[in-house]
């Protein structure tokens, strides 16, 4: 079903994975940054993380069959988001906490149904990637059920889930180079 020898060393994963890394630290360094500027930083993220989840939808499509247009819409909404995000930064901050609740479930959800394919590579990396999935689900839940708290604390959540976002993205890399 699945044919390990197509895929290559994902670079866009590795960049996506560092960019991500990259966005965390300084989230935990500097937690009380701009909204404003945080807003821009995010959308700027959705962006690449679209793009980098469009140019792997092709091989993802082939080992994964119909299951990887939920990659593609992903994809796509996480740049329509980006762009809404960049455009329009006061919609970005009276929104953000329910948005990023709501991109981060439906990204770690979207991660869960594809991980199949990481399976042929690496039996570890495939498990590792699977937990990442499900702690993000997890980060995905508590933004949205606690609001007020998540606006509070958004920079410290959304740090937490880049790490967690970067660390996979990274695994996925290197899995799919196996």
């Amino acid at each position: 079903m699945f044919r390990k020898n197509d895929w290559k060393f994902d670079w866009s994963e590795l960049m996506t994975g560092v960019i991500f890394l990259v966005v965390a630290y300084f989230l935990f360094k500097k937690p009380g940054v701009a909204l404003s500027g945080f807003v821009m930083v995010i959308a700027l993220a959705a962006i690449i993380r679209g793009i980098a989840k469009l140019s792997a939808y092709r091989h993802l499509r082939e080992d994964t069959g119909i299951r990887a247009i939920f990659m593609l819409i992903n994809a796509i909404l996480d740049i329509i988001l980006g762009f809404l995000f960049i455009f329009n930064v006061p919609v970005g901050i009276i929104s953000i906490s329910y948005v990023f609740a709501a991109w981060f479930l439906v990204d770690a959800i979207v991660g869960l149904l594809n991980v199949g394919h990481l399976k042929q590579f690496n039996l570890f990396l495939y498990v590792v990637s699977i937990i990442l999935d499900i702690l993000g689900i997890v980060v995905g839940l508590l933004l949205l059920m606690n609001p007020v708290v998540t606006a509070v604390t958004l920079a410290t959540l959304v740090g937490f889930y880049f790490a967690i976002l970067g660390v996979n993205a990274i695994v996925i890399a290197f899995a799919r180079r196996m």
